[in-house]
């Protein structure tokens, strides 16, 4: 059984270098075959020898950067072949840059460049889904899966079994499970091999490889210290699978402060280069939709201005990023003053707009001035839409985990709005939306939400319309 996990982890370790390695060939080929398509001869000139040798230093330089090699590929293909893409792009925006610099950019083929960046991202990705049919084969066969017993199940514990079950991939296999006194409720459909009594008896009655302890956290210490004493004399592998008590994990991983474990619970994930990539998306989306749409900005403030008297923009102060408060813009769909004396949240269909309010509020126009929003910083292309301040103590009071949709900045659109959870809506079904993105930001994660808004989130449907019209206001 050792030399099963062994053999398993070994090629883990074989497969992660092999991805490093054909990385930097795949770069080398690609090289080679855009200059044999552009120039039609094998050997090339030293000037381009140079630029390869450079896109090299720069592969190996952003890789490391991005940490490409940690990210699970077999866990979370998409978001790996993501970070490939980024990386590639941002090695040859490098690059480029270099050359600029250097003022040797002229001297090279824009043909060749094209074909090399082209060539590259196939090979790049062709290698790892090599990879990932290889893990997978392995796995399906059963290949290198280590024998582990799980101790306790819990809520941590039965998602641990639910997931081994279904991902071979995970290279685990859970084969028996000892029974605690925290336990759930009902039948567990997994042999249990004794209890926390007599766990001596339990590891020598297999070579178990992996034990894995699903506790509560304030329940663990003396189970893991009792453990870790009967493990003294047995090579065996101890993991620690705190379970939360039902608290609500956002981005939580484990880190090392100092040779400290730290666990993190609940955290943003826009944090270190995910921050830099979210920044240059907003600000460069913000600005191309903003020179593209300036014709109809124009229209629409114009239309506002003359359907009746009063100020183009209507500034509202909304909660946002850390719970702080901006001045969110729209243009104004309400006569001047409307909303004096008592504030309600929903019954957007009661809500008196004027005639081309009523459209722009239908179509979505009153939310293009967001877009400045996005320029100054104090929103995102996508993210959770962001509430009045009298909203937002209202309801933290009343919704679990409403405040974690704070972890990310305000978004003009997001998972919620695409799926239909916007208005006068189910805000519950809207807030386990608003966490499901908190809890897997992507960039490709982004690009979608951008792209299914396109078709889907423009104009309100005359269901939603009718939704509206019957929902409950909820009075402040």
């Amino acid at each position: 059984m050792h030399s099963s996990r062994s053999n398993y982890s070994n090629f883990k370790a074989l497969l992660d270098m092999g991805l490093r390695v054909s990385d930097l060939l795949s770069i080398v080929v690609a090289a080679r075959i855009a200059y044999v398509i552009r120039f039609h001869t094998f050997g090339m000139s030293n000037a381009y020898v140079g630029a390869q040798a450079m896109v090299l230093v720069a592969a190996f330089a952003v890789f490391g950067a991005l940490k490409l090699y940690e990210q699970p590929l077999e866990e979370r293909p998409a978001r790996h072949f993501c970070c490939v893409a980024a990386s590639w792009i941002a090695i040859f925006g490098l690059a480029i840059s270099l050359g600029y610099m250097l003022k040797i950019a002229e001297g090279y083929s824009r043909g060749w460049v094209t074909l090399f960046f082209s060539i590259g991202m196939v090979l790049l990705v062709l290698t790892r889904i090599s990879a990932l049919v290889i893990l997978r084969n392995m796995s399906k066969h059963g290949v290198g899966l280590t024998s582990c017993l799980l101790i306790g199940a819990t809520d941590a514990g039965l998602r641990i079994l639910e997931h081994s079950r279904n991902d071979p991939s995970l290279g685990m296999n859970i084969t028996g499970y000892v029974r605690t006194p925290f336990d759930q409720e009902g039948p567990v459909d997994l042999e249990s091999v004794g209890t926390l009594n007599n766990i001596d008896a339990v590891l020598d009655s297999q070579a178990w490889s992996q034990v894995l302890i699903a506790l509560p956290v304030n329940k663990a210490a003396a189970a893991i210290n009792h453990l870790l004493d009967c493990a003294e004399d047995r090579v065996i592998t101890v993991k620690f699978v705190p379970d939360t008590l039902g608290c609500e994990l956002i981005n939580h991983r484990m880190d090392d402060f100092a040779g400290t474990p730290v666990m993190t619970l609940r955290a943003s994930p826009l944090s270190g280069y995910a921050w830099i990539w979210k920044f240059f998306e907003d600000r460069l989306i913000a600005a191309i939709i903003l020179v593209l749409i300036s014709p109809l900005l124009l229209f629409v403030a114009c239309g506002v201005k003359l359907s009746s008297p009063g100020p183009i923009l209507y500034r509202q102060r909304r909660i946002g990023l850390d719970g702080e408060e901006f001045e969110m813009l729209k243009f104004r769909s309400m006569p001047v003053n409307v909303e004096k004396g008592k504030v309600q949240w929903g019954g957007a269909a009661s809500k008196t707009n004027t005639r081309f309010g009523r459209f722009i509020r239908q179509t979505s126009l009153d939310e293009l001035p967001q877009f400045i929003n996005v320029l100054k910083g104090d929103m995102s292309i996508v993210g959770p839409r962001p509430e009045r301040t009298i909203f937002v103590e209202k309801f933290k009071q009343e919704i679990p985990g409403y405040m974690h949709k704070h972890l990310v900045k305000a978004g003009i659109t997001g998972w919620a709005q695409i799926n239909g959870w916007r208005g006068d809506t189910d805000l519950v079904k809207r807030i386990e939306h608003d966490i499901y993105y908190v809890n897997n930001w992507s960039l490709l994660f982004d690009l979608k939400i951008i792209c299914l808004t396109i078709f889907r989130g423009l104009v309100h449907s005359e269901k939603k319309v009718e939704e509206a019209a019957a929902a409950e206001s909820i009075k402040v």
